[in-house]
């Protein structure tokens, strides 16, 4: 962490487990990369608030709109979802300050939501946290089953991080375990925006790394570990673009850092096949408990 980094994360007020586990660093270092790559994310952050209103307005109702993983409100058109919608729930493990205070105008509308979309919490409390022979747990969404829009936002590939980077110190659990566990928790949430939102489900993620000399790949990484997102019932809504993630100087002296960004629209014509509940590789599945917390 640089000095500024330091200084916002002793001074600002988070739960243990959010410090314990890494979030509130990560959330940090989010916060100032967003300001040195201004100009370089403005395309994203672009595409993105754009994308979402246009599938906004492809709802049948306007009651209910969850968008997880909100953030630091960077690619959440917050004003536009207030005007739709009667309640816009934002999900995500913390909220800063400044994401509060963002939100102030729309108290009326808008709601913050504080939790763990993966259950993997409620899994640790139960005492069977995922492992080599307990996989990880049903994706817990609030509010999902009334929502008339519901919308993973640039959090899928970032979910299993702060888990996999805790659970690797267990001398048990292997870097196959690792990824096992990353494959699970992904497809686990793309499923449920996918097959169990009551209306539209709308997944915006990153999907490959490209590391890149002048304009040719030195370097790809599958960010979905050999996962797909679930096929969508019409290819019109859905689209692709890249994000500049790290412009040389940022990672490499001499390299840009590109992002592959799917996004892809579930209507409720969707195809069967879609709302077949993942596979678990034969193991049983363990059951999410617990509630979110307004704040």
């Amino acid at each position: 962490m640089m000095i500024g980094e330091l200084w916002r994360y002793w001074t600002t007020f988070a739960p243990e487990r959010v410090r314990a586990y890494g979030y509130l660093s990560r959330l940090i270092a989010l916060e100032f990369r967003a300001k040195r790559c201004q100009a370089a994310w403005a395309p994203h952050q672009q595409r993105c608030r754009e994308k979402i209103v246009k599938v906004a307005a492809l709802a049948a109702g306007r009651d209910v709109c969850v968008v997880v993983g909100s953030g630091l409100l960077l690619e959440v058109p917050i004003e536009a979802l207030a005007d739709t919608f009667k309640r816009t729930y934002l999900v995500d493990i913390f909220h800063l300050p400044q994401v509060r205070r963002q939100v102030r105008p729309f108290k009326d509308r808008v709601t913050l939501l504080t939790g763990d979309v993966t259950g993997i919490f409620a899994a640790i409390k139960d005492g069977q946290p995922p492992g080599p022979h307990i996989p990880a747990p049903a994706a817990r969404i609030p509010h999902l089953a009334e929502a008339d829009l519901a919308i993973s936002c640039n959090c899928l590939t970032q979910l299993a991080g702060p888990f996999v980077a805790a659970f690797e110190k267990t001398p048990t659990f292997s870097d196959l375990d690792a990824d096992r566990l990353a494959f699970q928790i992904m497809q686990n949430h793309a499923h449920a925006f996918a097959a169990e939102a009551k209306g539209i489900g709308l997944i915006i993620s990153d999907i490959e790394r490209h590391v890149l000399k002048g304009t040719h790949a030195v370097e790809r990484i599958d960010l979905l570990k050999a996962m797909k997102l679930p096929p969508t019932a019409h290819l019109l809504h859905n689209e692709e673009w890249t994000w500049r993630i790290a412009p040389r100087g940022e990672e490499f002296p001499d390299r840009d850092v590109e992002h592959i960004v799917e996004a892809k629209v579930y209507e409720r014509t969707a195809p069967a096949a879609v709302s077949e509940p993942p596979a678990d590789d034969g193991l049983e599945a363990v059951a999410a408990t617990g509630r979110f917390a307004a704040s």
